[in-house]
């Protein structure tokens, strides 16, 4: 990883560290919104391939009935589950937007895996760096105790996050303060 870049000047908050973590430890996000009107996350991933307008249905009803069944073990009910595909040239896109009240790091690592047991030579992904798997432990223990501790917090920027080559940037993309 080549680094973190953000605006100079701006306090680098726990939602921030939190994206910067989830873009970090799955390769596979291409890019990550915290949206505050509805306090939800918006994941995209990119495929290097159109899909069918079938391939589409089975795949959302794939991730709904996991995802799903993940909800019930845990005891958790989502407030926001919404899955998107869009098709453009050669490649799909898949956004997963998701309420950040009832996110767990299971269900996120559970969405990864689904995507890569389906997709994984499809899917476009940063380089992976080869991590250890206590490293990948601690990592998502990390990720799981920074989604906790946002969960509190009145979301007001509106955040995206990016990974290209090695890299992470994140831009607000909030309203400037009235004067």
């Amino acid at each position: 990883m080549k680094g973190v870049f953000w605006k100079e000047g701006e306090s680098f908050t726990s939602s921030m560290s939190l994206i910067v973590s989830l873009l970090i430890r799955y390769p596979e996000i291409a890019t990550l919104k915290l949206a505050p009107e509805d306090k939800s996350f918006l994941f995209s991933f990119i495929f290097k391939r159109k899909f069918s307008v079938e391939e589409e249905r089975l795949f959302r009803e794939e991730l709904e009935m996991n995802l799903g069944a993940l909800a019930m073990l845990i005891q958790c009910n989502p407030t926001i589950v919404d899955f998107t595909f869009k098709r453009q040239k050669d490649v799909s896109f898949l956004e997963i937007k998701r309420d950040i009240a009832s996110l767990s790091q299971e269900e996120i690592s559970l969405m990864i895996k689904i995507i890569n047991n389906k997709y994984e030579q499809e899917i476009i992904k940063d380089m992976e760096e080869n991590i250890g798997e206590e490293e990948l432990v601690f990592q998502e223990e990390m990720i799981d105790h920074m989604l906790e501790d946002i969960k509190d917090l009145q979301q007001e920027q509106e955040l995206i996050g990016i990974r290209e080559e090695g890299r992470v940037m994140i831009f607000n993309h909030s309203d400037p303060p009235l004067s």
